[in-house]
């Protein structure tokens, strides 16, 4: 069949680009809970990321010379940024004949795609906290649960947001174990103050859910369901993953003439790694709505 590399349609793939882009960063939300790093234009698919050591302050003694000294020198995380792609074929017949918006349809089905695989791709490292880990196949997760990562991530002096908040992202199934609990007459966990309000949060959003134990909330499908129905979720610090970004995305078209069809391509190269896997805590739960 003959290809076209030239396309007509112009102004349809800047469009289709635009809401691409932009479904891309509604449909994402791994982006916002971990440390970013922007490789565009540098060299190369890898990326150094300096992890720096701890250090202790000690008392000190009128007239007597401080002695002792840290050596600062970080150690580091290769991230090597990898191509994600889609692709979606529009016909000349559905373009001419179609009533709603072709370029914002192709664009939200690209970005989608894009988007939840960027996810995905982030969240299928919560296996890789293995100093932190909680829960089991066949049981649900409890906001007990939750309650206990946060102080497995204190004890690691784990890095806050600026709200001074972890990261929780779970399956909506597991939610919805959580919000079965929040909502349920009478709850009390620990001492913790009233969460009747957390329980309705749960219930009434989308990916992000609200905020429990200084723990915000959010259900993704980009966390895997095995076949026994359990998952892998995480409550974890934003400094214990990195995100590298080699190239945001970009959308092409190619016309084949006698298909009479364009495909639009879109493509991204991104990469991802731990950073301090202490600063994550694992939880397995099972993802079965009762």
């Amino acid at each position: 069949m003959a290809i076209n590399k030239t396309s007509t349609h112009g102004a349809l793939l800047s469009n289709i680009l635009q809401s691409a882009v932009f479904t891309a960063a509604e449909r994402s939300i791994a982006a916002n809970l971990v440390s970013v790093y922007d490789m565009t234009g540098t060299p190369g698919l890898t990326a150094q990321i300096p992890v720096y050591p701890t250090v202790s302050a000690s008392g000190l003694t009128e007239g007597t010379d401080l002695t002792t000294q840290t050596s600062v020198n970080p150690a580091s995380v290769t991230v090597t940024a990898e191509e994600i792609g889609v692709r979606a074929d529009l016909t000349d017949l559905l373009r001419e004949s179609s009533t709603d918006n072709v370029a914002q349809s192709v664009g939200q089905i690209l970005g989608a795609a894009i988007g939840e695989k960027v996810d995905a791709d982030v969240f299928d490292q919560f296996d890789s906290f293995t100093t932190n880990r909680l829960g089991t196949g066949g049981t649900d997760l409890t906001p007990d649960l939750i309650l206990q990562a946060v102080y497995k991530l204190r004890a690691q002096n784990a890095p806050t947001d600026a709200d001074g908040d972890y990261f929780g992202v779970f399956a909506p199934a597991a939610i919805h174990n959580v919000a079965k609990v929040l909502t349920a007459s009478g709850y009390q966990s620990g001492g913790a103050t009233a969460l009747s309000n957390a329980g309705n949060n749960l219930l009434s959003s989308s990916a992000y859910l609200g905020r429990i134990y200084n723990v915000k909330l959010f259900m993704t499908t980009a966390v895997d369901v095995d076949s026994a129905n359990d998952s892998i979720g995480g409550v974890f610090s934003p400094m214990a993953m990195a995100h590298v970004v080699k190239r945001p995305i970009v959308v092409r078209e190619q016309y084949d003439a006698s298909l009479r069809s364009t495909e639009y391509v879109a493509t991204t190269a991104r990469g991802n790694s731990i950073i301090k896997e202490q600063y994550g805590c694992r939880i397995k739960s099972e993802s079965l709505v009762d």
